[in-house]
């Protein structure tokens, strides 16, 4: 097993070895979990986990891979990890669609919008992306003027 510092040298090295890695999660919406204490999301597929701080192994290759959920002895298809992209504060035009409560793809990229409470299902919509220093910042719907508070913007990580 690695620690997770060992996890995060092998992600800026862009290591694409099959890995394992001990984590504590946190679930933070449909098909969305956290890992405590750092910038990084778990978007697994059909995983209805409802965890706090619980102790799991993710099991990666490449970008996909498994979850296992140590004391509820279950685990979930791991879609993707993402991490902190490097997005600099600015007003950006963009194309999203929603993937899962709260979380937007952006359109031909590798970068993905982690709101609060944002309802809009988006499917190929024209947005408006305006990011502080810190990645947060909104996001303005411009066909049906909704806009949402965004919590950060993130990229797809390969472990």
């Amino acid at each position: 097993m690695k620690s997770l510092l060992a996890a995060l040298l092998l992600i800026m090295s862009g290591a694409a070895a099959a890995e394992d890695y001990d984590l504590s999660v946190t679930r933070k919406g449909s098909n969305l979990y956290k890992v405590d204490g750092k910038d990084i999301y778990i978007h697994t597929r059909y995983c209805y986990e409802y965890v706090y701080s619980e102790d799991a192994l993710l099991r990666m290759s490449g970008t996909s891979g498994k979850i296992v959920f140590i004391d509820e002895g279950e685990s979930c298809d791991v879609k993707a990890v993402y991490g902190e992209s490097n997005l600099t504060a600015g007003k950006y035009k963009i194309s999203v669609s929603r993937e899962d409560d709260d979380w937007y793809e952006v359109f031909g990229t590798d970068t993905f919008i982690k709101t609060s409470m944002c309802l809009n299902l988006a499917l190929g919509d024209d947005a408006i992306l305006k990011v502080s220093a810190g990645g947060y910042g909104t996001l303005y719907f411009i066909d049906d003027e909704d806009d949402c508070s965004v919590e950060g913007v993130y990229t797809q990580l390969r472990l």
